[in-house]
């Protein structure tokens, strides 16, 4: 189960976990697949034992490994969560995303979705410099970002909240959207 991965052995359960534990939400094998950039072919008859080992090693630190079945094994969908019996801790944090104040992290993401609509939590993440899925799953949890696709935008709540009825109603909208954007290009030109 080695493969080469620029120049060194990478281990395909640790390159599953990291893409897991990085992407913050399910994803189906279809994308691990696109993320490893074709390095590893995962085949069905593999997956089965790549689940369980890698399920072991999560649940030595308290993680489990969530498979939600389709007919298409490119679109089974995996995703970590806790241990059944560390769902309190589960419970604390959802509880605290729902009525706590907004973070600095997540106020970041809702303002690069007011300001460029539907965007990618790729694009908000290469915009930000760091991961922000787990802003974007706080937000989307409170109702004020909705989903479309692979597109975050807000919603109409988060609109009311903020008292705009349109989105160039928002503080130096074009100059600001426009901003967004060339940064945009700028990181994706870098990769």
């Amino acid at each position: 189960m080695e493969t080469q991965n620029n120049g060194s052995n990478t281990n395909i359960l640790e390159q599953i976990s990291g893409i897991l534990f990085l992407y913050n939400d399910s994803i189906t094998i279809s994308k691990i697949e696109e993320i490893l950039a074709n390095e590893n072919k995962i085949k069905k008859e593999d997956f089965e034992n790549i689940f369980e080992e890698l399920n072991l090693k999560l649940s030595s630190v308290g993680l489990t490994l969530i498979k939600k079945d389709n007919k298409d094994f490119e679109e089974i969908e995996l995703t970590i969560a806790v241990k059944k019996d560390l769902s309190y801790i589960a419970k604390k944090i959802k509880k605290d995303e729902l009525e706590g104040d907004l973070t600095p992290a997540s106020l970041q993401v809702l303002t690069i979705c007011a300001y460029l609509g539907h965007t990618t939590k790729n694009e908000i993440s290469f915009i930000r410099g760091i991961q922000s899925a787990q802003s974007i799953r706080s937000l989307s949890s409170r109702g004020l970002l909705k989903k479309e696709g692979e597109k975050y935008s807000l919603s109409i709540e988060a609109m009311q909240e903020l008292g705009i009825t349109k989105l160039d109603d928002l503080p130096e909208y074009e100059k600001i959207k426009q901003d967004f954007e060339e940064r945009l290009k700028e990181v994706l030109k870098e990769e």
